[in-house]
């Protein structure tokens, strides 16, 4: 019997297909309710994507590879470029010395302590920071142009002190430099609110959360087609965002 090329290719892509279809099944009971807004064609995406990522990384392994999706979901998709997470990218740096598995488990070991620190047992400390953040949004904390970089900080220490401390102040500063840079060059934003929104929801969802094939309601909600001014356009993502982690901590309680 002959298998021929183009045999050998459906073959290859019938594999891939339903490893895709087992990866999401996984991701829907790994976080049910952090993808509950995701449709099956989005998540599917989401997932050929983080298949992608990790091939960068030399991860090939059915093992290492849902771990690295894993990540992208705990973490957010750009969890190996995120300064919040420095150690990403130390364990990454070198894959010629570790095996696939080895790094994996590198990672793990790591991001298990991590988790420990910003998510808590049942994401309690986590929950607890968006509740906070939610709190001061709906308060209406009046951002200003001087000092914001510094008050962002201080928020952060307020609504989140062990993620604070975890990460640094110094990587936090990064992180808002970060945040200004991409809102002012990609988005047009220039009123201090719509720079916190970018900075908050890095800190939330990761610094790459606006292009995050997982939060795939983001990069739509800041999408402009009705020729509003950018910063009317932050603040139509602003309610998005309060929406969701409503619905977010609700079914949290819920769950208790």
């Amino acid at each position: 019997m002959i298998i021929r090329d183009a045999q050998i290719k459906i073959l290859e892509k019938a594999s891939i297909d339903s490893y895709v279809a087992e990866l999401c099944e996984h991701c829907r009971e790994y976080a049910p309710d952090l993808l509950d807004s995701l449709s099956d064609e989005q998540l599917e995406t989401a997932v050929r994507e983080g298949i992608a990522a990790a091939e960068k990384y030399g991860f090939d392994k059915r093992g290492p590879v849902r771990f690295f999706v894993d990540m992208m979901i705990a973490f957010g998709s750009g969890f190996d470029t995120d300064p919040q997470y420095p150690w990403v990218a130390e364990i990454l740096a070198n894959p010629e010395e570790m095996t696939q598995m080895e790094l994996s488990e590198a990672l793990h070991n790591k991001a298990t302590e991590v988790f420990a620190i910003v998510f808590g047992p049942d994401s309690a400390h986590s929950n607890e920071a968006l509740e906070k953040m939610l709190g001061k949004v709906k308060e209406g904390i009046n951002f200003k142009r001087e000092g914001f970089r510094q008050e962002m900080i201080a928020l952060f220490k307020e609504i989140h002190p062990m993620k604070y401390d975890l990460v640094g102040e110094e990587a936090l500063k990064t992180l808002v430099n970060s945040a200004i840079a991409r809102g002012d060059e990609r988005y047009g934003f220039k009123a201090p609110r719509s720079m916190a929104l970018m900075t908050m929801m890095m800190f939330a969802l990761g610094h790459k959360f606006d292009q995050d094939p997982f939060h795939a309601w983001v990069a739509h909600s800041l999408k402009d087609d009705t020729g509003e001014t950018p910063d009317k356009t932050a603040e139509k993502l602003e309610k998005r965002v309060m929406i969701w982690f409503d619905a977010v901590l609700k079914k949290a309680k819920e769950a208790k």
